[in-house]
């Protein structure tokens, strides 16, 4: 229709020469108007965010043209807008159910578990343990150090014009030589060999010794990451204990509120209990969290993997039996502590080293050697004959330099031993206060333990009374003494599971300090207490209550 109106007016055109720049415009403007038509369907900043009005006209007379069903009832109008935010939305939670549905894989972990994988998928201690084996593969090479080079190859020889004879005439000749042999050329410096050797078993030891002192931290930091998440764990389940105690004050406040206005300051305090303590909760889950993704990384595991503590309870840990002595824990820290084998190894090596390099090996020359043999053709112009040919040289040297220089070599080798002396007497001494440092605090920890326990005791009474009073209207009984009651509860379980995490970290440092084959189990210790019949035991977890069970007997009676 368009076009015939098109055409039409093409050819009015034509006949009305007046008309005809109205047609020409007329083009523009329909080109125009699709053009922006077509930019408003494409652009989406011209397009309106909103549903377009529908006039109340338009309206009614849809009304009476649409069937009269439910689905034609139900239609809106709704913008592109909308259309792309649901779609949207409906990726969100097709993806939120796709993250929902992987779960990460837990681990079941435990004390031995943690040092066990430490020890041996830690990547710093990996490196280490590449190190270690650098040293030693280094070490074995120093020790063939006096083997020959072997060659095997061929060579020729050409000649053209003139030489000089053995009579120191001029001659002109032509000649060539072809010699496929097997040469063996050795320099052979006991001195240099011995040295070598020396240097390369001290590196070797001094690695291992790094290697020694890395695992040790390492496995310390990974038992201490993973006691500060049981303590996290406890400490969460403590917090959301004592949340359900906020919760019975604040249906205890509501009912007041409903009776007497006034305890509308009740309700409030209460409140601001329950808000802290959900702060609390989410404060101590965080530090969870963090000490486990820490733990993760010392043990080595897919950071995506949950740890998941095998131990039900947090209890105080007994790995070394600290009824022996002080003395006789520090003999035997500095006879198998972390390190002591390698530095004495060190010392050893230093001190044979100096002693053979001042023995009858100083005298001793540089030996040369060099030998070959093979087939050997020479001959005038282009001929070649052939015969079977064998050289060899041999040579003795001394470097008359090093008798100038043996001062200052035999000084530096006596400032590395005194280096060695100087190692081993500091590790001595931070093993023995590392000891001493350790045992201690796990006899002070057991009397804290022991102080806590009564202490979380006597809170739960306390809280059990006030409780009791505020059920009977006891006279000058508030709820203000209820929430206070409640606060010193959870300082004692703080203190308590506080105490018991100082404790078993002394527990772990203490058997690593004391080395291997030095720290016996918790069976062992409680037989060994019993034996040394010791003061202060350890509490079991079942004598720090945390739910209390509220009799209704009364206070007189208590």
């Amino acid at each position: 229709m368009i076009g015939k109106r098109m055409a039409f007016g093409n050819n009015h055109n034509r006949k009305v020469g007046g008309k005809k720049r109205f047609g020409f415009w007329s083009l523009i403007a329909w080109a125009g108007s699709l053009s922006l038509l077509s930019a408003g369907c494409m652009n989406p900043q011209m397009r309106s965010e909103k549903p377009i009005p529908v006039p109340k006209e338009m309206n009614v007379a849809s009304k009476k043209m649409a069937p009269k069903t439910q689905e034609a009832s139900n239609l809106k109008l709704v913008s592109n807008t909308e259309v792309s935010s649901d779609v949207a939305q409906t990726k969100l939670s097709n993806s939120s159910s796709a993250n929902a549905e992987k779960k990460p894989r837990q681990i079941p972990i435990n004390l031995d578990t943690v040092l066990r994988l430490a020890e041996e998928q830690n990547p710093q201690i990996m490196i280490m343990r590449e190190k270690v084996e650098e040293s030693n593969a280094e070490n074995a090479l120093a020790a063939k150090s006096w083997l020959p080079s072997i060659y095997g190859g061929i060579a020729y020889y050409r000649h053209e014009g003139g030489i000089q004879n053995f009579n120191g005439d001029l001659i002109k000749s032509s000649t060539g030589a072809l010699y496929p042999n097997i040469e063996l050329r050795t320099e052979l410096d006991l001195r240099e060999a011995t040295y070598k050797q020396i240097v390369s078993e001290r590196n070797s030891w001094q690695t291992r010794g790094e290697l020694t002192k890395i695992t040790v931290e390492l496995c310390l930091e990974a038992a201490t990451a993973y006691i500060d998440l049981l303590t996290a764990r406890r400490g969460e389940a403590i917090a959301r204990e004592l949340e359900k105690y906020h919760l019975e004050q604040l249906k205890r406040a509501e009912k007041m509120k409903e009776n007497h206005p006034d305890a509308t300051v009740l309700v409030e305090a209460v409140y601001a209990e329950l808000n802290g303590r959900k702060q609390a909760i989410l404060k101590l889950k965080q530090q969870g969290d963090s000490s486990a993704v820490k733990l993760a990384f010392l043990l080595g595991v897919d950071p995506d993997s949950e740890l998941v503590p095998v131990e039900e309870n947090f209890v105080p840990l007994d790995l070394v039996d600290v009824s022996i002595g002080m003395k006789d824990m520090v003999a035997k820290s500095l006879s198998y502590g972390p390190g002591i084998r390698e530095l004495e190894r060190m010392l050893e090596n230093v001190q044979d080293g100096i002693a053979r390099m001042e023995g009858p090996t100083r005298l001793m020359p540089i030996l040369q050697v060099n030998m070959a043999e093979g087939g050997f053709g020479a001959g005038a112009n282009s001929s070649l004959y052939w015969a079977n040919r064998w050289d060899m040289g041999l040579a003795a040297k001394w470097n008359l330099t090093e008798w100038h220089t043996s001062r200052e070599k035999r000084r530096i080798a006596e400032v590395k031993l005194n280096q060695v002396h100087l190692t081993f007497k500091e590790l001595q001494a931070k093993l023995s206060a590392g000891v001493q440092d350790a045992r201690d605090s796990i006899i002070n920890g057991r009397e804290q333990i022991q102080f806590c326990t009564k202490q979380i005791q006597h809170s739960a009474e306390t809280y059990r009374l006030n409780t009791l009073r505020l059920e009977q209207n006891a006279p000058n009984a508030t709820m203000s003494d209820v929430l206070l009651s409640i606060r010193g509860l959870e300082m004692a379980h703080a203190n308590y599971v506080g105490s018991i995490n100082a404790y078993n970290r002394s527990q772990v440092r203490l058997m690593l300090l004391l080395g291997p084959n030095n720290a016996t189990g918790s069976e062992n210790a409680a037989v060994s207490n019993q034996k040394n019949n010791r003061k202060y035991e350890i509490p079991k977890e079942g004598e720090a209550p945390l739910r209390l069970s509220l009799d209704k007997s009364t206070i007189e009676n208590r």
